[in-house]
């Protein structure tokens, strides 16, 4: 509780699960000592053993109740006091993991139009300063560290020279450079959020076990019913079972997807945030080697596209661990009928390398003539006075239409591109 209040967490989850599984598991005591009582009604040592175990099923009940609340939240004087402060902040855990917190927000704008002041203040640390602040001190951590190693190396190598340079008189000489500035920005970007990331990585690790074990679960409960000399109680725990694991199955992975967005929600907030600040730093030689259009597609279009890989950034983990275990599961039932499957697997593999391929060729001839029309756009706007005065305007209407229309012929590429992988993906499982 000490952590939590230091860490501003209103709501501790870890304590509502721990109280939750010690009064669970205290049922079966209760249950099972109510039934000896009722046979051995004289006994004093089993009234006694039954009062203590009802004495510690209350407390934990009691405790379980208390962290269904929050702890109350007092507001903090902010700029802006007309914004309310994003309620997820300090709500309970039941409210976090069903979203009940959004409810009064959809029912107000569904009433009546939403204003900027209905909506929520955005947390300090998901704003774009913080988050270009964070990455930025990252990148010079990063700068530091290389530049250190590197003078280290060089005087490293000077002290060994100077030591043996009689036997190095007869070699050639190499001479020792420091090293040149890499380009540290993802390194930094992956390395400020890196805990999220690995958040991420866990919920998405527990949600794959609950969902290879849910066959192996289902498996035992139509076992259950070809054996009529299994007690019925076991039917009923392996129903709960089921019906438990499903139910932790979609906490767990609307939970990564939350923890993925907010990291995605961060990338594109630091990449935009990093790239305004570096334009406002160019030279006149940069400025015209980077165009207006790429500057802005960077900001815009990029930093979208980057942002919504950290959904999918942890399946080229969980993808292969996935396949691994499901074709040890599928041995152990079909065993070598199972080699049509994985022919079939094997195939499907390069096919949708050549299609992610082509996908990204026409992505990048996209974003080439997007470049294109924009720096023609900016050019417009610039000059629309003298545009206006010679009457150019049909003549360029045609250019940027005849761009346009380019743009959206790559488009329509890319959707039936996307469309033919949208059915290898879906009738592979079938086939």
């Amino acid at each position: 509780m000490n952590y939590d209040r230091l860490k501003s967490i209103y709501a501790s989850g870890l304590l509502f699960v721990f109280w939750l599984l010690v009064s669970l598991a205290i049922v079966p005591d209760i249950i099972d000592y109510s039934i000896k009582v009722q046979q051995q009604i004289g006994s004093k040592k089993l009234w006694i053993k039954s009062v203590s175990i009802w004495i510690h099923f209350i407390l934990a009940l009691g405790s379980f109740i208390a962290n269904c609340f929050a702890e109350k939240y007092v507001p903090i004087e902010t700029v802006s006091d007309k914004m309310p402060v994003v309620p997820e902040l300090y709500v309970n855990f039941l409210s976090r993991i069903f979203c009940t917190w959004v409810t009064p927000l959809i029912v107000r704008g569904y009433k009546t139009p939403l204003t900027e002041n209905d909506c929520w203040q955005l947390p300090i640390s998901e704003q774009t300063v913080t988050v270009a602040h964070q990455v930025q001190n990252c990148m010079k951590g990063i700068n530091m560290q290389t530049t250190s190693m590197s003078y280290e190396n060089i005087s490293t190598a000077n002290q060994i020279k100077d030591e043996n340079r009689n036997l190095l008189n007869n070699l050639p000489v190499v001479d020792i450079k420091i090293h040149e500035k890499k380009t540290v920005f993802w390194r930094a970007l992956f390395g400020a959020f890196i805990d999220k990331i690995i958040s991420g990585g866990l919920i998405k690790f527990v949600h794959d076990l609950f969902q290879l074990t849910g066959p192996l679960v289902l498996k035992l409960f139509l076992n259950f019913f070809t054996d009529p000399t299994k007690p019925k109680w076991l039917g009923i725990f392996y129903a709960i079972l089921i019906s438990t694991m499903v139910f932790c199955q979609v906490i767990f992975l609307r939970a990564y997807f939350h923890c993925q967005f907010l990291v995605g929600l961060r990338f594109r907030s630091a990449i935009t945030g990093l790239v305004y600040r570096k334009s406002l730093k160019l030279s006149n030689s940069s400025r015209h080697a980077s165009t207006t259009g790429e500057i802005i597609n960077l900001m815009s279009i990029d930093a979208s596209h980057f942002a919504d890989i950290t959904t999918q950034l942890h399946m080229l983990w969980s993808a292969p661990f996935q396949i691994l275990v499901i074709l040890i599961l599928l041995y152990q039932q079909m065993q070598l009928a199972i080699i049509p499957g994985v022919a079939l697997l094997l195939i499907m593999i390069p096919i949708n390398l050549f299609i992610q391929r082509i996908q990204k060729q026409l992505t990048s001839k996209q974003m080439t003539v997007k470049d294109e029309r924009i720096k023609m756009m900016n050019e417009i706007l610039n000059g629309i006075r003298v545009l206006k005065l010679y009457g150019w305007e049909p003549a360029f209407i045609r250019l940027i239409s005849r761009i346009r229309q380019k743009e959206l012929g790559f488009i329509r590429q890319q959707a039936v591109i996307g469309a033919i992988s949208s059915i290898f993906w879906t009738f592979t499982p079938i086939l």
